[in-house]
Parts: structure tokens; sequence; C-alpha cells
């Protein structure tokens, strides 16, 4: 449960100094119906109406991003790229997520967004074991040997050593690479151990959670 005012202003729509006029004026919708307090309660699954817009009220969101490359994986702005936010500012609860596992600016694909603390912890906690899947683009053709020690292990440049990891040949230059770990740069420090260098990356999938239906820029609700 939480105040209609506080709701609002968590999503961005009005400042908690706006809401209260906004109310008096009739500008504020819930369930189709005229709130004239900003305090009104919320308990979740409310549809509220502002501006011409309908939300459904959601205390916890969970949200996928087919993020572009070129974007990156921080709430604002920085050193000259724009937030992945950028991508889905049609997204009425966008100024409530948080990343559940970043991705380079220069890799594209699946960005898991929440504001469930909880949940983004559990994916990316070590201990939880989620899968990551790549497609990962080389510059130099790999081995069946270069793949074999991917799959049992490799030495990072810090003197890491990785967990097993599933690899699939896709093309001369081109593998499918899964892992359960979320280093500093992993993907890309792996290949680097075993003498080639990752030109372009795609992360497919975290866990169950895939790209499916999306294209580039898109994003889509799910369940936890």
């Amino acid at each position: 449960m939480q105040r209609l005012d506080k709701y609002l202003a968590n999503l961005g729509l009005a400042s908690r100094r706006e809401i209260p006029a906004l109310c008096k004026m009739g500008y504020i919708l819930v369930n189709r119906e005229t709130v004239k307090k900003p305090d009104f309660k919320l308990f979740g699954g409310e549809i509220l109406g502002f501006q011409g817009q309908e939300i459904k009220v959601l205390e916890r969101v969970y949200v996928i991003l087919y993020k572009s490359a070129g974007y990156i994986s921080s709430d604002e702005d920085e050193f000259g790229y724009l937030s992945y936010k950028k991508q889905m500012l049609d997204c009425p609860y966008v100024n409530l997520l948080h990343v559940a596992g970043r991705l380079d600016v220069d890799t594209e694909g699946l960005l898991l967004l929440s504001n469930d603390g909880q949940f983004i912890h559990q994916v990316i906690s070590p201990k939880r074991d989620k899968e990551k899947e790549y497609e990962v683009w080389l510059q130099s053709l790999i081995s069946l040997t270069d793949c074999e020690q991917l799959q049992n292990w490799v030495q990072l440049d810090d003197g890491y050593l990785t967990k097993p990891a599933k690899v699939q040949q896709l093309e001369e230059k081109k593998i499918l690479l899964t892992i359960t770990e979320g280093k500093y740069h992993q993907v890309k420090r792996m290949l680097e151990a075993v003498g080639n260098k990752v030109i372009y990356l795609k992360r497919l999938r975290i866990g169950d959670w895939t790209l499916e239906g999306l294209k580039k820029g898109e994003w889509k609700l799910i369940e936890k």
C-alpha cells in the first residue's frame, strides 16, 4: 500500500508538490474515477489515469529490454553515452527501474530490469549460478581445442580461473557461449585467454528469460 502522490512522483509524472493541485482540478483518475485526495491509498492493480495515459499500479516491476549497442547500462547518461533508459521512454515505469546484470556499451542484447532489490541481488549473485548465454563474433578462427579449453576453464589476466562453460561453435569465427559468472568483461577476457578477440557480443538469455518477441530497442513486462 502506498500514497497516490508518492507513486505518481516515483513514476516521474509529476512532483509531490504539484499533485494536490492536479487532484483538485480533477486531472488524476483511479479506476476511471476522479480522485481529489493526494494521499489516496493504492493497494496494487488499480488503473491510474493521467494526461491521457492509463497505467496499472504495480508494486514490483520486472522488464526485459533488448538493448542496442551504444547505450550504457547506467540509470543516467555518462561519459557522453546515453543511458539504456533513453530506449524505453514509452515505458511508464522507466524511472523505477535498475539493471540486474550490466552489459558493456558496445554489447547488445538482453538487459534485465526491476525495482525489486532482492530480485536483482538473486540474479547477479555468483552463488545462484544463473546461466548467461551470448553470441560471440571473433576476430580469428577458433579451434576445437580452444572451445574445449573454454568449456573446462581458462585463466583470466588477473589469475582468476573460470568455472566450466558451455560452448557451441556456430561458424568458424562465431560461438555460442554460456557462463554462470559475471566477472568484469568476462567473455572478452575468456577469449583473450585462448588467444582470440571478441569483435561483437550479444546476450541472448539470462536464466529462463530470453529476447523472444523483441526487436532492438523494444521492451516487455515479464513475470518474476
